[in-house]
């Protein structure tokens, strides 16, 4: 286990080199925080302004209108910066070199397939939180069976949606699976690598801004907590990079056989082997 751990490590190493490459690619997840932050603080204040914040708890339509709502920003927003981030992938692949304009550009061109991409996302979002919800035990574990299988048909969505021409759900649904189905081993190590490297550094934000708002007063306080949002902000926008870059290259192998950048001198098949 260990060695698929390594093995993982290293392919976070291999886009880490591109991140490092193009370190502008960061402005874009950092855009998608801002925005659905903002988004969130919007609706927030539109919710206390005409006290629909009760309801919220009481009554059941606003509460999944608001869930739906709040997960269609959420997807809309994330699918289309980290287009722009694939984008900026395969060009970089291609030897281009990629700007944040170039990204941006090719996500707005996908901006229906990512609108219905999203839309799709927060209906089954809403409908699995209602099953869960309304049949205990057994919409939970519905909830985490289908959660599973639709994060793995979906692995390869934002790649799909940024190189393939097309809006059509099948289409994109029937891409990623059948990418994914070629690179299981390989996606599952990769995505395990990004956590073991972002996850520990988001830790300790959170322990930064726990202790800060624990333990601390005055400016203490305040320096050590926005310590510690700065590193959660840095783990998450590193995350999404990282993520990114390695599932496109990933996907340029699945589709076209090429090995480029955390592949380019190893062979995929050797980062997770069946045996």
């Amino acid at each position: 286990m260990s060695g698929k751990f390594s093995r993982g490590l290293d392919v976070v190493d291999g886009s880490l080199d591109v991140f490092r490459a193009n370190p502008r690619l960061a402005v874009l997840p950092l855009c998608s925080l801002l925005l659905v932050g903002s988004g969130f603080a919007v609706a927030a204040g539109i919710a206390l302004h005409y006290g629909l914040v009760a309801s919220l708890f009481t009554n059941d339509l606003i509460k999944y209108a608001a869930i739906f709502i709040g997960l269609a920003l959420t997807s809309s927003l994330g699918a289309f910066f980290n287009v722009a981030v694939a984008h900026c992938a395969f060009q970089y692949f291609d030897g281009e070199d990629p700007t944040v304009r170039d990204g941006l550009q090719s996500a707005w061109r996908s901006r229906r397939a990512i609108a219905i991409w999203a839309l799709t996302s927060a209906t089954l979002g809403t409908v699995l939180y209602v099953l869960d919800e309304k049949f205990g035990f057994l919409g939970s574990a519905a909830r985490l069976v289908f959660d599973l299988a639709w994060g793995l048909l979906t692995f390869f969505v934002v790649p799909v949606i940024a190189v393939e021409d097309t809006a059509d759900l099948r289409t994109i649904l029937r891409e990623s699976g059948d990418a994914f189905k070629q690179t299981w081993g390989e996606s599952v190590s990769a995505s395990l690598g990004v956590s073991l490297v972002v996850l520990p550094i988001a830790v300790v934000g959170i322990v930064l801004l726990g202790a800060a708002y624990l333990g601390l007063h005055g400016p203490a306080a305040w320096l050590l907590g926005g310590l510690g949002l700065l590193i959660v902000v840095a783990a998450i926008i590193a995350g999404q990079v990282l993520g990114m870059v390695a599932r496109t290259a990933l996907y340029e192998y699945a589709t076209d056989d090429r090995r480029v950048g955390p592949f380019a001198t190893r062979d995929p098949d050797s980062v997770f082997p069946d045996s």
